[in-house]
């Protein structure tokens, strides 16, 4: 009995490309500039669409899906987008928080009166 992993499918493999976006996008938030473009889809994580498939094909038996070179950079461009919104979103509200924490820490204290 063999107990090789079973290959991914289609589906997998582009929820992974959004999810390396994703994860990507989190990262660049901090050093992203707002008015940044949105991710060029030609390139994923240094790669060209034929090295992005095949490193999401992995080990697996021949060559990756001939879709997954046109759909992975998408998906990976999409999840990139909503990786740094979502980071850009949390950085923000933290930023919020700290204000108001801040101001709530520097208020005068009441004194009473005669």
């Amino acid at each position: 009995m063999d107990n090789a992993t079973p290959i991914p499918g289609y589906g997998d493999l582009l929820q992974a490309a959004w999810s390396l976006g994703r994860a990507d996008g989190l990262f660049a938030a901090a050093f992203e500039p707002d008015v940044a473009p949105l991710p060029a889809t030609d390139v994923c994580q240094g790669r060209h669409p034929d090295e992005f498939a095949a490193e999401l094909w992995g080990d697996q038996p021949g060559p990756p899906p001939s879709g997954l070179t046109v759909n992975a950079p998408l998906w990976y461009a999409a999840g990139f987008t909503v990786g740094l919104a979502d980071e850009r979103r949390r950085i923000a509200a933290r930023r919020r928080e700290a204000f108001a924490w801040i101001r709530v820490r520097t208020r005068p204290i009441p004194r009473a009166q005669g």
